[in-house]
């Protein structure tokens, strides 16, 4: 996915400040799923942006005043089981920690794929079909268009579909 980042020049003008293709996190414990990170701020912005920032924020969910922008894609048939051995399991929990810090510790036992955070996230579905469940056991369904405002609820992502499953979201971390 390609990322765009408009800010401003020296003199004030607009300015394009970044161009360029934002590589995929593949996390080791979701095989077949990629996170693009499009843009993260861990502070309320300061205008003018004269800068592209460095690097993606350490944390992949934001603390209180903070904002995750970026894509998800669910691959079909996606599965939460766990590896039968845990001499095989560790090394991928570990993996994926590392490349997605935070990402295990939303994770519960309460059911495949289950996962809260301290977060308001708004998400719109732009590709596939998938759908939530929720906490509950609820499942919605949902289709390329369907926006998703999740607030800090327990939740679980499937694709059930042949398509890849593309949603983008924005996470904002909440008090």
């Amino acid at each position: 996915m390609r990322r765009i980042v408009l800010g401003h020049r020296t003199d004030g003008q607009a300015a394009v400040l970044a161009d360029s293709d934002v590589v995929p996190i593949e996390p080791a414990l979701l095989p077949g799923s990629q996170i693009y990170r499009m843009w993260e701020l861990d502070a309320p912005p300061q205008l003018p942006v004269e800068a592209v920032p460095a690097a993606t924020s350490a944390q992949f969910f934001p603390g209180p005043g903070g904002v995750r922008f970026g894509f998800i894609v669910i691959p079909p048939g996606l599965s939460y089981e766990p590896l039968e051995d845990p001499a095989e399991l560790a090394p991928v929990v570990s993996a994926t920690e590392a490349a997605v810090p935070g990402l295990i510790g939303a994770f519960d036992d309460s059911g495949p794929g289950m996962h809260t955070t301290h977060t308001v996230d708004f998400v719109v579905v732009i590709g596939g079909a998938g759908r939530m469940r929720l906490g509950d056991g609820t499942d919605v369904q949902l289709r390329p268009g369907d926006s998703v405002i999740q607030n800090g609820t327990p939740h679980a992502w499937f694709n059930d579909g042949s398509e890849p499953f593309v949603f983008c979201y924005a996470l904002c971390g909440a008090n």
